[in-house]
């Protein structure tokens, strides 16, 4: 069961304060067996961040979450989702479908934890994006024993960030955090890996900030 909360779209037309914050939904403590859980956004001449209230728990079972974004010509996203931290013995997949134009704007996070596993988990993370009704990017991080770990460097996190509109970022590889890019149909895609959470974080949130600042757009924190 789940509450729909229909945000105003007529708020700030009389006030100097246009930004609207409300929380849209919640999970509770996390995926549980048997979980399967769908959720829809349209964005219309709109500038909007969704966020995950917190690292989202995946635990032993099999769950699932499904997503689809419309973003029209005039509408720039930040969809940030915190680490899902994998549990043994758990089976999750999710599957995102995002439609763009041309102008439409995009900075995308998805990822997740590996720690409290020990490699004993199965997790699929599908991410599909069409522009002008054209796939661009089919992008699934696939994950069923310890070898599909190689190209994550071993690293306990780790993170996709996809990016479609002006944003500044720069190409890492130390022993404590690797971010390397690539460019596929005018949108980045940067992969992250790294044991240090808080570090990965800055890097990541240093980058939204920019996008945020190029989108003439503020974050309007839920939580400190």
């Amino acid at each position: 069961m789940q509450r729909l909360i229909q945000v105003p779209t007529r708020f700030g037309e009389d006030s100097e304060n246009e930004d609207f914050f409300a929380y849209l939904s919640t999970l509770g403590g996390g995926f549980v067996n048997q979980d399967n859980y769908a959720q829809s956004f349209k964005l219309f001449n709109s500038k909007a961040t969704l966020s995950s209230q917190s690292n989202q728990k995946i635990y032993k079972g099999t769950s699932s979450l499904k997503t689809n974004i419309e973003l029209d010509n005039n509408s720039i996203l930040v969809f940030h989702n915190d680490a899902n931290i994998f549990y043994q013995n758990s089976n999750f997949s999710s599957k995102t479908t995002i439609f763009m134009n041309d102008n439409s704007r995009l900075f995308y996070l998805d990822g997740g934890f590996l720690g409290y596993a020990n490699s004993q988990f199965k997790a699929k993370l599908s991410l599909r994006i069409f522009i002008n009704n054209k796939l661009s990017i089919n992008d699934i991080f696939y994950y069923n024993s310890n070898s599909s770990l190689n190209s994550l460097y071993n690293h306990n996190y780790f993170y996709t960030l996809i990016i479609k509109g002006d944003v500044e970022f720069k190409t890492i590889h130390n022993e404590n955090l690797k971010a390397h890019s690539s460019i596929i149909n005018n949108t980045n895609i940067i992969r992250i890996s790294s044991d240090d959470n808080d570090l990965a974080m800055k890097y990541i949130n240093d980058i939204k900030s920019n996008f945020l600042h190029k989108g003439g757009m503020k974050l309007i924190l839920a939580r400190q």
